[in-house]
């Protein structure tokens, strides 16, 4: 049951965004009826993807083989970046961020292609590859990478800073050029600072953003179910009416 709800999960993540919110209730209504009321509370509270979200989730479907090459190149940045941050050679970390870049790009042009395809604005675009970055750089945002269920956008973790910097020579390089790695690195460490503090802010947002989304879905979901019960006492009052008409057809049949 659970690999069958998983399965109806991940094609709830690839269906157009305006046809989400009404799978995913109907999906919680049926997992209730069927005496699941766990897992269809569970599938109730699953917020709809950000267009950004959905389109790095349709990718995950339809461009499987630069993905795949995208959380290799993540995965090897994240495990050599301690070799960066001690200040060792860089050759392995660069050549994994040439890959992750040639992927990025190839999947920034596919992003285009299927926003332009499904009307979603350009704006997604961009927040799009950089959620593609950050979910390649950590174990579980690879994994949801992988099976195209992201729920949020995210933001790459601190040690990304470095991605953009240029190293200093090795530690047995010339004397002359101690005064110039000891600049680089106190730039470096300048400069990883203030992509920190811009990264803390850039959070803070996020999650605002995120509460207003939820509280606006909140209140759609009350403004639909208000909805359904003025409809279902619409019915009431039609069966009322019609009750009505035949007993007035009734009586004007009286002699």
């Amino acid at each position: 049951m659970a690999t069958a709800l998983e399965r109806e999960l991940d094609a709830l993540y690839q269906l157009p965004l305006d046809r989400f919110t009404a799978a995913r209730n109907e999906l919680a209504n049926r997992l209730r009826a069927d005496g699941q009321a766990e897992a269809a509370q569970k599938v109730k509270a699953l917020r709809k993807p950000s267009a950004a979200v959905w389109l790095v989730n349709r990718l995950a479907r339809e461009d499987e083989l630069d993905i795949q090459r995208l959380l290799k190149a993540g995965e090897s940045m994240t495990k050599t970046q301690a070799k960066v941050a001690r200040g060792q050679s860089p050759e392995a970390f660069l050549e994994a961020r040439r890959e992750e870049q040639q992927a990025l790009e190839r999947l920034a042009r596919a992003a285009r292609k299927l926003a332009d395809r499904e009307g979603v604005g350009g704006s997604a675009i961009d927040r799009a590859t950089q959620t593609l970055r950050a979910a390649a750089l950590t174990e579980e945002g690879r994994k949801l990478l992988k099976r195209g269920r992201l729920t949020d956008e995210l933001q790459p973790p601190g040690f990304e800073a470095l991605t953009g910097l240029t190293f200093a020579p090795r530690p047995h390089a010339q004397a002359d050029t101690a005064d110039s790695q000891h600049g680089s690195v106190k730039e470096a460490r300048e400069f990883l600072q203030d992509l920190r503090e811009e990264e803390r802010k850039l959070r803070a947002a996020a999650r605002a953003a995120a509460r207003e989304a939820d509280r606006a879905e909140a209140e759609a979901q009350q403004k639909r179910e208000h909805a359904d019960a003025a409809q279902a006492e619409a019915n009431q009052v039609s069966g009322r009416v019609e009750a009505a008409e035949t007993e007035l057809e009734r009586l004007r049949q009286r002699p």
